[in-house]
């Protein structure tokens, strides 16, 4: 899964997309995460894209403190 595939789709697929890796891989969805949001930086128009990675970091943080 690249980046650039989350930026170019709608907020609603890459949400879709990063779900399915968080119930695989939490700590894989915290890192698409954290990249997405750095990609994202300083991005005008791209606020639901951002909560939408947010959210999901904030998920795949509680899903490994569970795993621990």
């Amino acid at each position: 899964m690249s980046i650039n595939s989350l930026i170019h789709t709608s907020a609603h697929d890459a949400k879709i997309t990063l779900e399915g890796h968080l119930q695989s891989n939490p700590t894989q969805a915290a890192r698409l995460a954290i990249e997405l949001l750095e990609q994202l930086k300083g991005k005008e128009g791209q606020a639901s894209r951002r909560k939408v990675a947010a959210a999901i970091l904030r998920k795949a943080v509680k899903a490994m403190e569970v795993e621990s």
